[in-house]
């Protein structure tokens, strides 16, 4: 083994774990902003019209 064999090894292992952090976290973001969309879009499809408070008082 040469010397930058050797010294590749350690990078090559630093660098594969970054990259596997970096799309785990994309992942793990992605997959939290669409739950977050679709508990929206269920909560909007309970609630029903009336049930929305108007910001004025009524005349």
């Amino acid at each position: 083994m040469t010397k930058t064999t050797v010294l590749a090894a350690p990078y090559g292992l630093v660098l594969h774990d970054i990259a596997g952090n970096v799309v785990a976290g994309l992942v793990l973001l992605a997959i939290t902003a669409g739950w977050q969309r679709a508990r929206t879009r269920r909560q909007a499809r309970r609630t029903f019209p009336g049930a929305i408070e108007r910001d004025e008082p009524p005349s």
